[in-house]
């Protein structure tokens, strides 16, 4: 049996599905013994007190957890779209013996790409993919959105090394290929640390930047972030867009009131548009739909997507969030600033007007929002003269936060249209190799910061992890630098590969 519980604090009443409950009730309820509809009700009049409704769900029963990429005759069935559309004719091409054509080419790449590649050597690339792995099918979906994807590939039952694609399309018409490469993989986890025991890999995640930290745990049975191995686990970093995270529950709290659908067209206007967003590249006017542009939100952490769904979801309703999914200092992310508002504070506002900001009121920063940043528009660029902002602004949030976060997107009614596009949006990138096939479920989140090319000051990961019918793992490492010392590949694979570790001692637990 499962209850949704939908509250009116004005009120005080409770509406069990349609029918309107008192309070009392739960105090009735508890008497007579219905111990469901007791501890539903009691948990939902406890639990929260703010100004916006909450939904509630109690079971139970385990959460049905359905695979994002079900594997079908040992295919992997991929989400529907662009991407997924040509990835399966490219497949098609890599089969032994097949021949690409130059009409083939024309029909399938799109023109950007044919202007800097040309159909030979597209031919000749396809080719040389086919010897290195003839036959090649999906062996490892790693992320799945409408435009692109990152996947291994292999001949069925081949060892390593395999093929690591990058791979996408455009949005519009035809959808038609614009990015494709594909490069031998063999691990991301270096010698070293493949023996490393839980506490010793959380402990070398320490050393390698300034300011780290790490939750290791899992979200219990009371939807709770139980720590097995943490450092620093209360103490606040920058998330770089992790803050994403509560944004996409401000859009699924939106679906949930029938305010917004998945279905739902935006078209896209050029006002929300940010430099180096991969839906950019589609023509002002092209028609998304919500529950793309969420997706692409979180699988391809695309800034323009995500000043759009932050607008539609509406501020006030993203700020609640950071409340209601138990925050331990929302006012640190309130009013969140969107993408081009942050970047605006951190390249183009004085230096006396960002302090005062930082140290101001909750009143006196809407305030500046509404009268400075907000009036600039969408952020076309700027001169960054202080690199220690890109840990100072805002985007704070403590590790204990993020698994808070990702618990409370959990807890959304199971078969809902809101959970629907959560496990879509979030379930959308893996990030790593070998990490999907592991589990039921996994949604992950990442961000970085950087003030120049590889010279990161902010590198964030976040995963959850989770089997039908056991509580979920979750493993965010943190790393902050103000001298921005996360740098070069070999800091940034280094991070990589203890995560990697840490996600694969997760997956051997019992």
């Amino acid at each position: 049996m499962r209850i949704s519980i939908k509250g009116d604090p004005v009120n005080a009443n409770w509406r069990l599905k349609s029918i309107t409950v008192p309070t009392a009730l739960a105090a009735k309820a508890c008497r007579n013994k219905l111990l469901e509809v007791c501890a539903l009700l009691l948990a939902s009049l406890l639990s929260f007190g703010s100004a916006y409704a909450q939904v509630f769900t109690g079971s139970f029963e385990d959460p049905i957890i359905e695979p994002q990429f079900p594997l079908v005759g040992g295919v992997y069935r991929l989400t529907p779209g662009p991407a997924s559309t040509q990835l399966a004719w490219l497949l098609s091409e890599l089969a032994a013996g097949e021949t690409t054509t130059p009409a083939e080419v024309n029909a399938h790449f799109s023109p950007n790409w044919l202007s800097q590649i040309s159909v030979t050597d597209t031919i000749n690339f396809i080719n040389s993919v086919r010897t290195s792995f003839p036959n090649a099918q999906v062996i490892d979906v790693i992320s799945v959105t409408p435009m692109r994807i990152t996947a291994l590939i292999d001949t069925p039952g081949s060892p390593a090394p395999h093929g690591f694609l990058n791979f996408g399309t455009e949005y519009q018409g035809a959808g038609l290929i614009d990015l494709f490469g594909n490069q031998s993989f063999t691990s991301v986890q270096y010698i070293e640390d493949t023996t490393l025991t839980l506490p010793q890999a959380v402990s070398k995640f320490t050393t390698l930047a300034a300011q780290t930290g790490v939750f290791v745990g899992r979200i219990n049975s009371a939807n709770q972030c139980v720590s097995m191995q943490s450092s620093n686990q209360n103490a606040l970093f920058n998330t770089a867009s992790i803050f994403k995270t509560w944004v996409l529950g401000g859009v699924a709290r939106g679906v949930q009131y029938e305010q917004l659908a998945s279905a739902n067209s935006v078209v896209l206007d050029g006002t929300k548009n940010v430099a180096g967003s991969v839906i950019t590249s589609a023509p002002i006017g092209t028609v998304f739909n919500v529950g793309d542009l969420a997706t692409m939100m979180m699988g391809n952490s695309d800034n323009t997507a995500t000043d759009i769904m932050h607008s539609l979801a509406g501020r006030s309703v993203v700020d609640q969030i950071f409340t209601d999914f138990n925050m331990a200092t929302p006012t640190v992310m309130t009013p969140l600033l969107g993408i081009s508002e942050q970047f605006h504070f951190i390249y183009n506002v004085s230096a006396p007007n960002r302090n005062a900001y930082l140290s101001g009121t909750e009143a006196f920063q809407q305030n500046f929002l509404q009268t400075d940043l907000i009036p600039r528009g969408r952020f076309t660029g700027g001169t960054l003269v202080d690199n220690t902002l890109l840990n100072t602004a805002t985007w704070k949030a403590t590790p204990l936060d993020v698994c808070n976060a990702m618990a409370a997107l959990r807890r959304f009614p199971q078969k809902s249209s809101s959970l629907r596009l959560i496990d879509r949006a979030f379930g959308s990138q893996a990030a790593q190799p070998f990490v999907r096939n592991q589990w039921n479920r996994v949604w992950y989140k990442g961000g970085s910061l950087a003030s120049t090319a590889n010279n990161f000051h902010v590198l964030t990961h976040a995963w959850l992890l989770e089997d039908q019918g056991r509580d979920p793992y979750v493993l965010v490492s943190m790393a902050n630098d103000p001298a921005g010392g996360i740098t070069g590949n070999l800091t940034q694979f280094q991070i990589q590969s203890v995560n990697s570790r840490i996600l694969q001692l997760l997956a051997e637990m019992p």
